[in-house]
């Protein structure tokens, strides 16, 4: 129990001392920013949000909070330590730092994989030009491999949990069809804390006070481990990391592709862990491992994005009638029982052979409405209900068959008439997922 206290206590250290609430700060801005056009997008589509910018800010900063001190935990009580003069730190650091050369090489295979082949070229250059002090990057191979795995571990983890939040409806062609799927988009930042290892003059570096450990730490090369750690200083380096999941889904749910897409990171975290063990045998059986793991992620990545393309899609329109892509929480198209999945098959005792009958019918919505609908499971369900608000917005988005150029969706433009043409909304989201590409 002591250990976990001093892991929390060091963590919340990272949270709440100025310098790095700053951090935090900053960061929750930098969200809250890209969340309020996440929600723009979503209204021009839907014409209601399922959830606000706040909201979705919220959840990441809290989940962010919940992957660190998991994160944390599972390292502290693993052993998991490095030397001071190892510059771990730059593993989150580089993370960023590619981030901008590619987004998927913000991934820790990637950045810790290149931090640990730097370590062992700079290890290999002091030893052929007898210059030691060349080595200043003393990595522990098998630990930092556990890092990678740790950290993929919980953003598989946050992806499941958290990914679906602020997921927007786009669309896409495929055999000469129109389909309806979702883009997602979610960051994390996580206040964390890694083991360092130091000398007396150089703990004043770390936070915490001492603590009693238990007989059976550390699980990682216990033996050597307990020998090492009887000469050294053990103390906590607060820190902060980032995470992000960016990915589109045209085969799956809402709800289906974050809980595949965090399930896949899973497995591959508890392989990566698994090969730590053959790590610090000798360099050149690291320098494999650290070339591996970007490998196996990449294999991952491209397994995911070929089950995509191998998949049916899911939102397709039909010539009996529209698929509803999305439907907003609290709307009147939710209380009605409207469903992802459905096809609108009749409005109002009109057959919905065109899709300009549901769009003429957002423009002017009547004091009452039936509908027809087929259902996910092949069920006729009938769907009526009297609206109060005739300027109030029923809150779902279908596919469309075709692009339409003249018909408006009311309400949910910006321009002088409080319309916006829903190919130009079609477009927008089209850009948006481009620029972000």
């Amino acid at each position: 129990m002591e250990l976990l206290k001093y892991t929390l206590q060091n963590v919340s250290y990272a949270i709440v001392e100025p310098s790095y609430a700053l951090i935090l700060i900053l960061m929750g801005l930098a969200f809250y920013m890209k969340n309020r056009k996440i929600t723009l997008m979503e209204k021009l589509v839907m014409g209601k949000n399922t959830i606000s910018a706040f909201e979705l800010t919220i959840s990441q900063i809290v989940m962010g909070i919940f992957g660190g001190v998991l994160v944390s935990i599972i390292l502290t009580f693993l052993g998991v330590s490095f030397y001071e003069s190892s510059n771990i730190f730059l593993i989150f650091i580089l993370s960023v730092g590619l981030i901008f050369v590619n987004p998927k090489l913000g991934a820790f295979s990637y950045s810790g994989s290149v931090l640990g082949l730097v370590s062992i070229l700079l290890f290999f250059l002091s030893q052929a030009l007898n210059k030691p002090n060349l080595n200043v990057m003393n990595l522990d191979i098998t630990n930092l491999i556990i890092v990678i795995a740790v950290m993929h571990f919980a953003e598989g983890l946050l992806i499941i949990l958290d990914g679906k939040r602020g997921a927007i409806p786009v669309f896409s062609g495929r055999d000469k069809h129109i389909i309806g799927g979702f883009a997602y988009g979610r960051q994390w930042v996580l206040p964390m804390i890694i083991l360092l290892m130091v000398q007396a003059s150089g703990a004043d570096l770390l936070s915490g006070n001492a603590v009693n450990t238990p007989s059976w730490w550390p699980l990682v090369n216990h033996e050597e481990n307990l020998v090492l750690f009887a000469t050294m200083i053990i103390g906590a380096l607060p820190m902060y990391s980032g995470l992000s999941y960016k990915t589109a889904t045209f085969t799956k749910s809402k709800g289906e592709k974050p809980v595949i897409s965090g399930a896949l990171l899973c497995v591959f975290s508890i392989f990566v862990l698994m090969i730590s063990q053959f790590g610090n045998i000798n360099k050149f059986l690291d320098t494999f491992l650290l070339v591996l793991i970007p490998l196996a992620h990449e294999g991952i990545s491209r397994l995911e994005k070929q089950m995509e393309l191998k998949a049916k899609p899911k939102y397709v329109s039909t010539n009996e009638g529209v698929c509803v892509l999305d439907v907003a929480p609290n709307s009147i198209a939710k209380e009605m029982g409207l469903c992802p999945g459905d096809l609108i098959l009749e409005i109002n005792e009109e057959k919905v052979l065109k899709d300009e009958v549901v769009f003429k019918f957002l423009e002017r919505m009547p004091y009452h409405i039936k509908m027809y609908v087929r259902g996910v499971n092949g069920e006729i369900k009938i769907l009526t209900k009297n609206i109060q608000d005739r300027k109030e917005k029923l809150g779902f988005v279908i596919v469309p068959r075709e692009v339409p150029k003249q018909v408006k969706v009311a309400g949910s433009g910006n321009n002088s008439g409080g319309e916006m043409r829903f190919s130009d909304i079609i477009n927008n989201v089209k850009k948006k997922k481009n620029d972000e590409d």
